[in-house]
């Protein structure tokens, strides 16, 4: 008894870091902004609110704009992650030269730091002396510059784009580990019965990534609806809070409105969301009872 009580110390020695840890960089700052977000703040000057701040942005016509732009960002996003990063992880599962440097070159949107990357594209949608107006002009595909992030419809494209641009390689990673696990007898088998391409994929590629795919569009739902720098960076909302997704309006209500409670009900709000998603994500991937380990 005493030699168990031992090892259970010593476990208790081990795991009792990381314990520390976690509650330092993740309970206690939930539990504090749960706690701030029951209080009105202004400045200096703290009260205690209880749930208005919960009430007021539910009742609040900018946290339900701010919920609608983030699905229809959210959505465009990941049908695009989905689509795109399906294409190249299959075209990069075909290719028999420099599969690494290409691999690579793809990876590379991925490996730049979210900031970054909108900083850069801020300077190629500039108006006057933006690359990408430069090129559409001289090819003739537009007349006259436009204003990239100056017109909603733009913005929200624009950031769009920026966002597929960067999140792509990610769903693409996914699926290529995917498509190099699928067995490559099942293929000879369909060639050997005359199955076209389409055929293959439709029949073999599409049921052994069913799985893969439901959990890679829901990591991507998970990722994609709580992003902010990318917007934060190219518009901070804007214009007109076409692309004032949830976190950008956390962020705005707090450093720029100055309603730290308020913003931080906005959070609590957000993290259910985001729960909801990895409940769905966990169950997707708990192993059916009975099942062999």
């Amino acid at each position: 008894m005493r030699q168990w009580q031992r090892r259970r110390l010593v476990g208790y020695a081990f795991i009792g870091p990381v314990f520390l840890f976690l509650c330092a960089v993740v309970v206690f700052p939930l539990a504090h902004a749960f706690w701030i977000s029951l209080h009105r703040t202004r400045g200096l000057a703290t009260t205690f609110a209880g749930t208005n701040n919960y009430q007021r942005a539910l009742t609040d016509d900018a946290f339900w704009h701010s919920l609608g732009v983030s699905v229809q960002f959210t959505g465009a996003c990941v049908i695009l992650h989905m689509l795109i990063g399906l294409c190249l992880a299959l075209l990069l599962n075909e290719i028999r030269f420099a599969k690494t440097a290409l691999r690579v070159a793809f990876l590379t949107p991925w490996m730049v730091a979210p900031a970054v990357g909108a900083t850069i594209w801020l300077w190629l949608l500039e108006p006057q002396f933006g690359v990408v107006n430069y090129l559409l002009v001289s090819k003739g595909f537009i007349d006259a510059p436009l204003a990239w992030l100056g017109t909603p419809a733009l913005a929200f494209m624009s950031v769009v784009a920026v966002d597929v641009w960067r999140g792509v390689p990610f769903v693409m990673l996914l699926i290529l580990a995917g498509l190099q696990t699928i067995p490559h007898d099942q293929y000879e088998a369909a060639a050997m019965d005359g199955a076209t391409a389409w055929q293959r994929f439709r029949h073999i590629t599409l049921p052994n990534l069913r799985y893969l795919l439901v959990v890679a569009s829901t990591l991507d739902i998970i990722n994609t609806i709580r992003h902010y720098d990318i917007i934060g960076v190219m518009t901070a909302g804007g214009p007109a809070g076409a692309t004032e997704v949830l976190p950008v309006l956390l962020y705005n209500t707090a450093f720029r409105g100055n309603r730290f409670g308020e913003a931080a009900a906005i959070g609590v709000l957000l993290l259910l969301i985001v729960l909801a998603f990895a409940i769905f994500h966990i169950r997707l991937t708990k192993p059916e009872e009975g099942s062999a380990p």
